[in-house]
């Protein structure tokens, strides 16, 4: 379940409760292998959708200095009932188009640097994450990986045909979460991302926020340009570099909806799918002609292994939405 920070603004904007809370997995260690980076508004067309009234920014082992990490990282962010913090960080300096019918991505949808901490206690934290890059900006920001002790994942595009093409690298580390938070900053550094961001104070969507939120089983919020995210999270136990991790963390499914005109949205899901249900999932959604963008791993040393996918339509949100659902029903999730 999203909740709001202890700022009472989030980067995707307007939080609300739907579906249940993501339940905490306890008992979280960091095994001997693990690596180390210690060197380093309510809805316009939905009156009962409500922001959450609490913050809550620790888990069962510890709790992140959110408000630290905010002022290094110069974003905002927001915390899960899991305790997980997530900044993201829009490319507002890429004006992206992508997708069958052309579509122009606004700010908040799709093209942005996404970064996850979990606290582990006893001042660890892990972060998990993945910046959304030009192609000249790959280079230097690998360099700037190593140099800063995190650990390069994965390198993709998530749609194939955007222009301009944007690439996104994934990465993790394990230590103290400020060092944390000043090796990603640095990393950003090297790119031209502007800084600082803030949350729209009061964000509105034309969209049926709590309608989508329902059909899909996950947690919504409401962001700027109207677009709404939708959360839903594995129920499966993940293992990241040695840790035990929650759902929150990067390794559930995700929906995006971006209002278009005529109430059509354009939506991305990005499907998190074990070996075994890639197939069963990207068979029901090219049965409804989604587009398929890509197929890939973004962690490594992860157990199960996870596949990712994300996918493209235009249309009315709701019956995608509900097309969405079926692939989410060949995946581990909860029923809504």
């Amino acid at each position: 379940m999203i909740e709001l920070c202890s700022s009472g603004r989030t980067r995707r904007g307007t939080v609300g409760r739907f579906c249940g809370a993501v339940t905490l997995i306890a008992g979280l260690v960091v095994s001997g292998g693990a690596a180390s980076a210690g060197t380093a508004g309510a809805s316009t067309a939905d009156s009962a959708f409500r922001p959450a009234a609490t913050a809550h920014t620790g888990t069962a082992t510890g709790r992140l200095p959110v408000k630290k990490i905010e002022r290094i990282l110069q974003a905002d962010g927001h915390v899960s009932s899991s305790g997980v913090l997530e900044v993201d960080i829009d490319r507002t300096d890429l004006h992206v188009t992508g997708g069958q019918p052309r579509v122009r991505f606004k700010d908040g949808f799709q093209i942005q640097h996404e970064l996850f901490f979990q606290s582990l206690g006893r001042g660890k934290a892990i972060l998990n994450g993945d910046l959304a890059l030009k192609p000249q900006e790959i280079q230097p920001v690998i360099d700037a990986f190593i140099a800063h002790g995190l650990t390069f994942q994965a390198q993709h595009q998530h749609l194939y045909d955007l222009r301009p093409m944007v690439w996104f690298l994934h990465f993790r580390a394990i230590g103290n979460p400020i060092r944390l938070a000043g090796a990603i900053r640095a990393v950003i550094g090297v790119t031209s991302t502007p800084l600082p961001q803030h949350a729209p104070p009061n964000p509105q969507t034309p969209l049926p926020t709590r309608k989508l939120a329902k059909i899909l089983g996950g947690d919504a919020t409401v962001g700027e340009n109207g677009i709404v995210t939708v959360t839903v999270p594995r129920t499966d136990r993940i293992r990241l570099g040695g840790v035990v991790v929650s759902p929150d963390l990067g390794v559930s499914t995700s929906v995006q909806f971006q209002p278009l005109r005529n109430g059509e949205a354009a939506v991305v899901p990005d499907f998190s799918m074990t070996a075994h249900e890639t197939q069963p999932v990207i068979s029901v959604m090219r049965r409804n002609h989604w587009q398929v963008g890509c197929l890939y791993n973004q962690e490594t040393d992860e157990h199960p292994q996870l596949y990712f996918s994300h996918m493209f339509r235009v249309g009315d949100p709701v019956a995608l939405a509900r097309q969405v659902r079926e692939g989410l029903d060949r995946t581990a999730v909860r029923h809504p």
